[in-house]
């Protein structure tokens, strides 16, 4: 075993040094007409995107703004609308039109009243 050691160690020592090794410095290989027209036709489409993402986001924008609008106006018609028929079921409740019968000295005859269901 020991021999076998100094066996490896004599080899190891017999390697001769080894150059170091020079790093080599390439130049940047120059882009051609076509990659060039490819990188900027890329950029242009990407750009295109941008600005869409951004167009359709305020589009949605607006329209969600128009749409609260229009909502709130539809509710407050539907309160109006609402508010007038009570007034006109007030206004032609069979109290109300006694009411302003005995204003206006006027009384109803039974005699001369006729039922349309019958």
């Amino acid at each position: 075993m020991a021999q076998n050691a100094y066996q490896y160690t004599s080899t190891a020592e017999a390697l001769p040094l080894s150059q170091p090794k020079t790093r080599i410095k390439y130049k940047a290989a120059r882009w051609t007409r076509k990659e060039r027209m490819m990188v900027a036709f890329v950029s242009a489409v990407v750009m295109v995107l941008m600005v869409g993402v951004v167009f359709s986001s305020m589009q949605a924008n607006a329209a969600r703004t128009t749409t609260q609008t229009m909502q709130s106006k539809i509710d407050d018609t539907k309160q109006a609308n609402d508010a007038l028929r009570t007034d006109i079921q007030n206004k032609t409740s069979k109290k109300n039109l006694d009411e302003v019968a005995k204003k206006y000295d006027m009384s109803l005859s039974d005699s001369n009243v006729r039922n349309v269901n019958q």
